[in-house]
């Protein structure tokens, strides 16, 4: 009676023991099938950034007929065209980050496209913007400087550090405040800029933006999903930095609604701060340097570098960075200042800034 229920269990035992070689072979099979099929791409690239205005020159490993490139999605004229490569010219694309898809038939008749990244910089050489000092006012030194504004010819100030950031309005002779309020010690104080009689002001790493009344009352408060370091605005939207190489475009009550990537003939501009508008140019703080440059809005291509060095103040740490520029129109002069700074610079552009008029 026990002799079935063995057999039965040997029987059981080498079914199961088949099936699963069986399925070890299949897989074994489909791996090697999956290795073997692996496509080869035909097309490539030498390098992955380029300056506008260059041409790019597409490797292949094998002819193509019938071969397109395209550009984000639009075709891009071939100026050479040859069994190992194909070029085309950057001369009208933005400045950024790019897909190029390269399409075509191989020997066989088999219709190929590879997709490569590549990285458009900037064809402008930004010109060294020079400058004349008119005057050096008292500034707070205990004023951790994060945004600088000047509405109807008073000056504000934010200032940062968690338990230390406020908002302020500044008496521009004596650098003393006038009124000013104070942030909840998890904040972390930011950039700054005034539209419409409402204040704006960000947070670093809170997501957070606080509108107030003229009188300083809050308003309202706003999310954002970046981090807070410079605002700005022109006419009708305002404009957020990051730290990173972006700006953004934002409707008064915070709604996105574009976005720009800084160039210069360098690469990307990294670790743009504290922001002030005029007539179509974004000057902007870049952190940890001594450097305001001008960034022409519509293309987002640095046009021109200011050199602060000469204002620098003497004998302050080398953490206190240049940080906080505001722009007067009725003077038709910018105030610089920067992080415990003991003084605020007012400085006038030369050459082709000489007039400026802001179009708030």
């Amino acid at each position: 009676m026990q002799r079935p229920n063995k057999l039965a269990r040997y029987r059981f035992l080498f079914i199961a023991l088949l099936g699963l070689s069986v399925l070890t072979c299949k897989q074994k099979k489909e791996q090697t099938t999956t290795t073997e099929d692996t496509k080869q791409p035909i097309a490539s690239l030498t390098k992955s950034t380029y300056t506008l205005g260059d041409t790019i020159t597409i490797q292949l490993s094998q002819p193509l007929s019938e071969a397109t490139v395209s550009l984000d999605d639009v075709g891009s004229p071939l100026v050479q065209k040859s069994a190992t490569s194909l070029s085309i010219h950057t001369g009208a694309e933005k400045i950024g980050l790019h897909q190029l898809v390269v399409r075509g038939k191989t020997a066989n008749n088999t219709v190929n496209a590879d997709t490569l990244s590549v990285e458009f910089w900037s064809d402008i050489n930004p010109r060294s913007i020079t400058y004349t000092v008119l005057k050096t006012l008292p500034h707070q030194s205990s004023s951790f400087t994060q945004g600088l504004e000047f509405y109807k010819g008073t000056l504000y100030e934010s200032t940062g550090l968690n338990s230390q950031s406020k908002l302020m309005q500044i008496d521009l002779a004596t650098g003393s405040t006038i009124k000013s309020v104070s942030l909840d010690s998890q904040y972390f104080g930011e950039g700054i800029t005034i539209l419409n009689d409402r204040i704006y002001q960000l947070t670093w790493t809170s997501g957070v933006c606080f509108q107030y009344t003229m009188d300083f009352k809050l308003a309202k408060t706003f999310a954002y999903p970046t981090q807070g370091w410079g605002l700005t605005h022109t006419d009708s939207v305002l404009i957020q930095s990051d730290g990173s190489n972006k700006l953004y475009f934002l409707s008064p009550d915070f709604q996105r609604k574009g976005e720009l990537v800084v160039y210069d003939n360098m690469g990307p501009v990294m670790n743009l701060n504290e922001l002030e508008y005029v007539n179509g140019y974004v000057y902007a703080n870049v952190w940890q340097t001594n450097r305001i440059v001008q960034i022409d809005i519509k293309t987002g291509k640095v046009v021109g570098n200011l050199n602060m060095e000469g204002i620098r103040p003497t004998n302050i740490d080398k953490e206190n960075v240049l940080n906080g520029i505001a722009f007067q129109p009725t003077e038709n002069a910018f105030y610089v200042t920067g992080k415990n700074w003991p003084t605020l610079t007012k400085i006038q552009l030369k050459s082709k800034d000489k007039k400026l008029v802001a179009s708030r």
